[in-house]
Order: structure tokens, then sequence, then C-alpha cells
């Protein structure tokens, strides 16, 4: 994901304005029998004095459905539950009042979430984790083809007021930082029941090493 001045996904910014760096972001993956579990993994960090709640959008495949999410902050992992939008909004604002730090997942495209998280403690790391099952398309030529996206781009939204909620899916673009991302690392777990089935990416360098067993 590649920098922005606010919501690419590339940097959390608080109400005020003060952005949270982001330190890393992973890919994990295990695939087989046509289906994928990817898990998004982005390390956050506060370097300010003082608490902040803050947000982001980030892209997830359209096709698929997440199956997890969790965030560390100051060596607690907290898991989320699934609740009716209410009231997981209702339930993210209670802990903020409480003083608890909090993360909230809510989705606004298909393929797009927005991430918010409060109380963000100062001088800490924060850790999101947002796990997806999707399927794998299968190529004309015989091949399971993954594909993950990894920037939520400007979208054109038409005559003003055509789209009603066009705040939500506005993406402000850092023309300076297109060329300088962060790079996005990938760990692949894969069934392959044919040792002369082969991977190969058109747009990134591989590197492979076989594991005899199935997957856990």
């Amino acid at each position: 994901m590649m920098p922005s001045t606010q919501s690419s996904g590339a940097c959390l910014v608080s109400t005020c304005g003060r952005e949270l760096a982001l330190r890393e972001t992973e890919l994990r993956a295990s695939a087989a029998g046509g289906y994928a579990r990817t898990t998004v993994v982005q390390r956050f960090a506060n370097p300010h004095a003082e608490p902040l709640r803050v947000s982001y959008q980030l892209p997830l495949p359209a096709d698929g459905a997440v199956g997890g999410f969790v965030f560390t902050v100051a060596g607690e992992r907290v898991e989320g539950q699934v609740q009716p939008t209410r009231i997981a909004r209702e339930t993210f604002e209670r802990g903020l009042l409480e003083g608890r730090t909090g993360a909230l997942l809510e989705q606004t495209r298909s393929s797009v979430f927005q991430q918010e998280i409060g109380n963000v403690p100062p001088g800490e790391d924060v850790v999101v984790e947002i796990a997806v099952d999707h399927p794998l398309a299968w190529r004309a030529e015989g091949a399971w083809e993954w594909r993950f996206p990894t920037v939520v781009a400007p979208r054109y939204l038409g005559e003003p007021g055509r789209v009603t909620d066009a705040a939500k899916v506005v993406v402000p673009v850092d023309a300076t930082t297109v060329d300088g991302g962060p790079d996005i690392p990938m760990t692949t777990r894969l069934a392959i029941r044919d040792e002369h089935q082969r991977l190969w990416s058109p747009t990134h360098s591989l590197a492979e090493s076989c594991i005899r067993g199935g997957l856990d």
C-alpha cells in the first residue's frame, strides 16, 4: 500500500490530523482446493505524547468474507466479534468512553473497509490482523490465480450529489510518494498434489520451499 496524506491504508490519521506511521505490512496466505485464507498484518506506531483516535480505509477482495479480526496493543491481543452495525458502533464508543483501546471494522463498499482504532496509547505500536476467506480464480490455461488488492484508489463519483456518501470513499493521493511506498512481503502455503505443478508470477519475484505434509 502506498503512503498517502490520509487514508490509503499506509497511514492512520487522528481527528486532529496527527499521523501514525506505517511500520510494515505483510500478507500471509494459505490456499487449497480453489480457496484461500489471506491475513493482512499491519503494524502502526504512535510517536506522539498523547493517546489518539485514528481511522483509515483498506481494500479487501470483493468476493471474500472477513473470517477473523484481531488487534494487539501494549502487549494485549484482542479478538473482534461480529455484531450488527449499530451495536458494534455503540460497543466501540462505550469502550472508548471507559478509557479502553478499541477497534472497529466496517464495510463501506464491496471491496473497501473502514478501520477505526481509539485510545491508541502514546509511544505504543498497534498491530492489526484481518483474515479474509476468498475463492481463487481458475484461468483458461489450467491454473489457479491468487490476487489481493493493496490500494484504495480514487473513484469516479460523477456529478456532485450523485453519490450520497461520497465523503466515505474519497481518498487523497500524495503524488510525491507514489513510487516510494513500503514493501509488502508475502508468505503463502499451498497444498500441491502434483510435484510437477509450478508457481509463477508475472509481477513479483518468488522464493519457493517445499514442506511435505498437509496444511494445518
